[in-house]
């Protein structure tokens, strides 16, 4: 059995080289036309499991329990978007248990100064309002990706937790990067209220990666040109939304503002 513990790293934005040269762990080079993903991976059945440190502009985000990690390019050698598997907790683990690594990686992140994200079209809901809100994802019978229920600044109790999707996702943004924290539940079949199983994953997207979502696919070459104007769309969503829920009595964040976008400095 291999008991040297790999090393890894990698910073978004930076040439993919940098990284391979900076990581003791082998990454196995996949490409398509010109797109390429270096692979790097550990069987979650072994005890090993990789040292990865994140850079960034200022910061550098360090984990010590990584089973795998994807660094993808777009047409150059750089990189553009970053998928990390975290170890988390052993299968059939008490729920409990994966809670308190949740928000052990929440603080981690908060602390390395990562931000709440929320979607430009939706309204600027914390935490303190989920007693409004009866289901999750859905406001005003409208579905919400970056709703109250997962607002990072919530401590949830296990009950609570227990109430969230299977598949729940947290959105962050930091120097330019913005990051998807994606945690994957099943639930035991003996014990569905006390234990079960975890997948906890990172992705990480470049500001060009992350918005050329917002276009259509086939335009999206152009997405500096056409974001501004479904930019505007969003907004005048997100008012419409938050000017109905204040008159439901409903606060609205007035705190939170949009992350800078560079590309259109």
């Amino acid at each position: 059995m291999n008991t040297n513990k790999p090393n890894l790293e990698f910073e978004i934005g930076s040439p993919i080289m940098h990284s391979i040269s900076a990581s003791t762990g082998i990454y196995n080079k996949d490409c398509f036309l010109d797109i390429c993903v270096y692979k790097f991976s550990l069987a979650f059945s072994e005890p090993l499991r990789a040292n990865l440190s994140i850079k960034a502009k200022s910061g550098e985000l360090k984990f010590d329990d990584i089973v795998s990690a994807s660094l993808g390019t777009y047409g150059s050698d750089i990189i553009g978007d970053a998928n990390v598997t975290l170890g988390g907790v052993d299968p059939g683990s008490k729920h409990s248990e994966a809670l308190h690594y949740f928000y052990q990686q929440i603080d981690k992140l908060h602390a390395e100064g990562w931000k709440r994200y929320i979607f430009q079209n939706e309204a600027r809901l914390t935490g303190s309002q989920l007693k409004n809100f009866k289901e999750h994802n859905t406001i005003l019978n409208q579905p919400v990706v970056t709703g109250p229920w997962v607002d990072p600044g919530l401590r949830l109790k296990v009950a609570e937790w227990l109430e969230l999707p299977m598949f729940s996702s947290w959105y962050f943004y930091k120097d330019g990067v913005y990051l998807l924290f994606r945690v994957q539940r099943e639930d035991s079949e003996k014990a569905p209220h006390e234990n079960g199983s975890y997948l906890f994953t990172l992705t990480f997207e470049s500001e060009a990666e992350f918005y050329k979502s917002f276009v259509k696919n086939e335009y999206r070459d152009d997405w500096i040109k056409l974001l501004p104007a479904e930019l505007k769309r969003m907004a005048q969503e997100r008012a419409q939304t938050e000017a109905r829920l204040k008159k439901m009595g409903i606060a609205i964040d007035e705190d939170y503002q949009d992350p800078p976008i560079k590309a259109l400095e």
